[in-house]
């Protein structure tokens, strides 16, 4: 049973530190829902602003809630709706964690993450990359076909990064228009 007082906290985590962009770091930030109140780095109870940094990590308390439902719905408005819920609770590093939210309605990929998807779709054919010198439309329909996918997959990157990447992984050149 449901202890009457209990109160829930909104906790955001950010990584800070090197390699932001590789597998391991780049959907680290979350949003944690938890029944522990934050402490800031001297120890004391903080219930908004920076709590300061833990390393490469930072954190930022958002509020104190009379329920779970009430957090939850703090961390989609602060973020717009566009968030997705996280279901591994245990990838949280605080005691305590009940709910966790990562920014971004899509999964963001790393690099290499990229590079092999983009390698696998045109190796199975999923998108058709023309032969030799292509021109900047039919590098924008390449693009757009490879975003859809992803996001029909629930992950993202940026059409400047998948350009980047089929013009390495491809070996592509683009003639100028």
């Amino acid at each position: 049973m449901k202890n009457e007082t209990e109160k829930y906290y909104v906790v955001e985590v950010n990584w800070t530190g090197p390699d932001q962009m590789s597998d391991r770091y780049i959907d680290f930030d979350r949003y944690e829902v938890t029944t522990e109140p934050p402490r800031n780095t001297s120890g004391d109870i903080q219930l908004s602003g920076w709590m300061g940094p833990n390393g490469d990590v930072s954190r930022y308390a958002h509020g104190e809630y009379d329920s779970q439902t009430a957090a939850e719905y703090a961390i989609i408005r602060m973020l717009d709706g566009k968030c997705r819920r996280h279901d591994e609770v245990d990838a949280a590093m605080e005691l305590g964690v009940v709910a966790l939210y990562r920014p971004g309605k899509y999964t963001p990929m790393s690099y290499e993450a990229l590079a092999n998807y983009i390698f696998e779709s045109t190796e199975n054919e999923a998108v058709h990359v023309p032969y030799g010198t292509i021109t900047q439309e039919q590098m924008g329909r390449l693009v757009n076909d490879l975003r859809t996918l992803l996001r029909e997959n629930g992950c993202d990157a940026s059409e400047d990064r998948i350009t980047e990447m089929l013009i390495d992984v491809c070996e592509m050149e683009m003639a100028v228009d």
